[in-house]
């Protein structure tokens, strides 16, 4: 969840990353981080937050810990070489579906290094842009759409045939860091209990009074009840179905109760003070950034969970001929 995370994960990435920069070149690229980075995590403490404040304090007990987590993270470089669970079948794309994880594969379709939210409308604007010069340059007569003329010739169209290089986001380095670590969620792991919790807190919640449930954060619950429980990380679809086998048969029943007096406690907390969310930046960008996609495609509102699918979309009209946005006033008149 975008708003919910080990923050021990950024440590253990820093941490596995650095080690597995000092092996031997010849040995590196034995190694997938993402599974060292699960083998650690399952044997270190859940440090789970979901407010601005709670990941500063957990930061300075992860910080506490960087002696533990540089010995496990050693461990873990011998450990995913006999791991029952190292399978080749990766987790399906549902089970990594997370704002981070969208806006990755929204950087690698526009071709655009170090995406942010905010430059997700010029990225596709741009590209857009790109693939209807492209495909003008080879056909010398206009056609029309309910959206106008598009090219007269191929002349001006030139101008975008170029831009094929990457783009780079252009921001404070304070800001790009903080994009680095929100990004780390998009890796290919998960927490195995993750959707299971979210399932049974949103059952819960419908034997909460309504008046009661506008101080009940499901990131909230999410993070005190993963706090309580083993970490239980998988990086392939064997190692989650046995780890949520292992959860179903053996702390189903106290999952249950877990997740219930998280909910009171989230609800009595908020009563006094509710903390912004983690990333609450991030998160409005985000939904500003979407707003002005959905305006720009003249479409259904879009969401991350769509992002994807808009995308891919709308690329390919673009490079069929088909004007399917609505063009800034500076594009229009290069035509």
């Amino acid at each position: 969840m975008e708003s919910c995370r080990n923050v021990l994960l950024e440590f253990v990435y820093r941490e596995a990353n650095s080690q597995i920069q000092g092996l031997g070149s010849g040995i590196r690229h034995k190694y997938n981080i993402d599974e060292v980075i699960a083998y650690a995590l399952n044997r270190l403490p859940p440090m789970f937050a979901s407010t601005d404040v709670g990941l500063q304090l957990k930061r300075q007990e992860c910080m506490a810990l960087q002696s533990d987590i540089t010995k496990v993270t050693r461990q873990a470089l011998l450990g995913v070489r006999r791991d029952p669970l190292r399978e080749p079948q990766p987790l399906e794309d549902i089970e990594l579906a997370n704002a981070p994880y969208a806006l990755l594969e929204a950087q690698d379709n526009l071709g655009w290094k170090s995406l942010m939210w905010c430059d997700l409308p010029k990225a596709l604007e741009e590209n857009l842009e790109s693939a209807i010069a492209k495909f003008n340059s080879g056909n010398l007569s206009p056609r029309i759409s309910k959206y106008g003329a598009l090219g007269r010739s191929s002349v001006n169209s030139q101008m975008y045939l170029g831009k094929s290089t990457p783009k780079y986001s252009v921001a404070h380095e304070s800001k790009q860091k903080e994009y680095e670590i929100y990004l780390l969620e998009s890796r290919y792991l998960i927490h195995s209990l993750e959707r299971l919790i979210i399932r049974m807190a949103q059952n819960r919640a419908q034997s909460f009074p309504k008046s009661d449930l506008r101080f009940i954060r499901l990131e909230d619950v999410l993070a005190k009840t993963l706090n309580r429980l083993p970490p239980l990380y998988a990086t392939s679809a064997k190692g989650l179905a046995h780890l949520r086998h292992y959860a179903q048969m053996n702390i189903g029943s106290e999952v249950a109760i877990m997740v219930h007096e998280s909910m009171l406690e989230v609800r009595n907390a908020s009563y006094q003070k509710i903390d912004p969310l983690m990333f609450s930046k991030i998160r409005h960008e985000r939904e500003q950034s979407l707003a002005k996609v959905s305006k720009l495609l003249l479409e259904r509102p879009v969401k991350w969970q769509n992002l994807r699918e808009v995308v891919s979309k709308s690329l390919e009209l673009a490079k069929s001929g088909k004007v399917c946005w609505e063009r800034s006033p500076h594009n229009a008149l290069k035509q």
